[in-house]
């Protein structure tokens, strides 16, 4: 403790000694009083329990709320970028049975169905060079921006997006090890078509998650998301 925080608790446990010995002085009833001490006493370990842990309690799970709130906010962050464009890019080469439709989630119950269904779902990427080149120029360009985001301390618990924080980590590597796109052997574009699969099917994951985040929290956004999805604007799978 401080020097202050014991001088204070001092303080308040002899001006308690203080008013009980004025009490014995003007009523003389050293009996009454030392019942009321004993009785006020019996009751500081449910007044602990109280403060301590009920009180704790609603401050911890406020904490924790307000935690998930901001987590939230930079993950949805992170789709108004570069998430966006990439589930774009990658829907040119990606075949599959859902639909940019499909993983819009109003229902938060319904969010572990969605995320079965996109494990269930058997996707196949086929990389041409005019995305590749673009799935890496916005990777590249967005690079110290995942870094950060990878060293924010709110983010360790969502184990789902910082999976794919790591997976776009190793396409980074895999851009500096392989070279240009003309440079690739066969079984170099295999080998991309895998990593991109395993990235794609998490960003997926992600967007059905943020999907239910922007409808709860931003409904005009969401509306005009989802307008913007029936228009054709974001690339329909194959």
């Amino acid at each position: 403790m401080k020097k202050r925080t014991i001088g204070i608790v001092v303080s308040l446990v002899l001006l308690s000694i203080l008013i009980y010995g004025i009490q014995i002085l003007v009523f003389h009833d050293l009996h009454t009083t030392g019942f009321y001490i004993l009785q006020d006493l019996a009751f500081v370990p449910i007044s602990f329990a109280i403060t301590t842990i009920v009180v704790g309690q609603i401050m911890d799970d406020r904490q924790k709320a307000e935690s998930a709130q901001k987590t939230r906010m930079l993950t949805s962050t992170f789709f108004t970028g570069l998430g966006s464009q990439l589930f774009e890019e990658i829907s040119k080469v990606a075949t599959m049975d859902i639909s940019p439709n499909d993983l819009l989630c109003e229902d938060e119950k319904k969010i572990p169905e969605q995320l079965k269904r996109i494990d269930e779902e058997s996707i196949q990427i086929q990389i041409n060079k005019e995305v590749f080149e673009q799935i890496e120029q916005l990777i590249q360009a967005e690079k110290m921006e995942l870094i950060e985001l990878a060293s924010n301390p709110l983010l360790l618990e969502q184990e789902c997006f910082t999976q794919l924080l790591w997976g776009l980590f190793h396409l980074l590597d895999e851009f500096r090890l392989r070279g240009v796109y003309d440079q690739l052997t066969e079984a170099d574009i295999t080998h991309y078509n895998s990593d991109i699969e395993k990235m794609f099917r998490l960003l997926l994951k992600n967007w059905v998650k943020n999907s239910f985040f922007v409808h709860a929290t931003y409904p005009n956004f969401y509306g005009a998301l989802k307008q913007r999805i029936a228009k054709g604007d974001f690339h329909e799978t194959n």
